[in-house]
């Protein structure tokens, strides 16, 4: 993925973050959702683990039933990033797991959810020195803290945090659960 395309899914979640006013772990997707008007459903799927449906020019998020709730939390907020940054009804989606080799389409939707999830600020102010302790505070999957833990561990080698206003006002927003949770 390019860094405007990452830039972009990473500031449409922290803008979220920032607009409904959140301020703590782990984020309830369900309640973003419902504030932002975008209804989710889980139901059995065939397939896939998630997906966004529009009826009637509204667009639903589909979730699968049989995934453990972690697992649903990621996907709802991989989908909610489809929705939000316009990709829905341009492009086949598809939904699974995080990996390096995925289009750059879902590498957004990953992008936007690990940022909404498990915003990086956060997660440092926090001290968190795991995927362990991602997945723990953050409540997603084991895979979902891991691939989260990968990048925390390049922006902690180069002490990239608070640079951008929006991530500050994120980490100022977050700064009493921050305090109250160091590990």
């Amino acid at each position: 993925m390019n860094y405007k395309d990452y830039k972009k899914s990473r500031d449409a979640a922290w803008q979220i973050l920032i607009d409904l006013g959140i301020c703590e772990l782990p984020v309830k997707v369900s309640s973003v959702c419902r504030q932002i008007g975008v209804p989710v459903k889980v139901q059995r799927l065939d397939g896939a683990g998630g997906e966004v449906r529009v009826i009637g020019n509204r667009p639903y998020i589909l979730i699968e039933e049989r995934d453990e709730p972690q697992r649903q939390k990621f996907t709802a907020a991989h989908e909610l990033g489809h929705i939000i940054l316009g990709h829905v009804g341009k492009y086949e989606l598809i939904t699974r797991d995080p990996s390096p080799g995925d289009n750059p389409i879902e590498q957004a939707a990953n992008s936007f959810a690990a940022r909404l999830l498990s915003p990086a600020c956060v997660l440092w102010g926090c001290h968190v020195g795991s995927a362990e302790d991602i997945a723990e505070l953050c409540q997603i999957s084991l895979p979902a803290a891991r691939y989260r833990w990968q990048r925390m561990q390049i922006l902690y080698k180069r002490d990239k945090f608070l640079t951008s206003p929006l991530e500050r006002k994120v980490f100022e927003q977050f700064r009493g659960f921050i305090e109250g949770r160091r590990l």
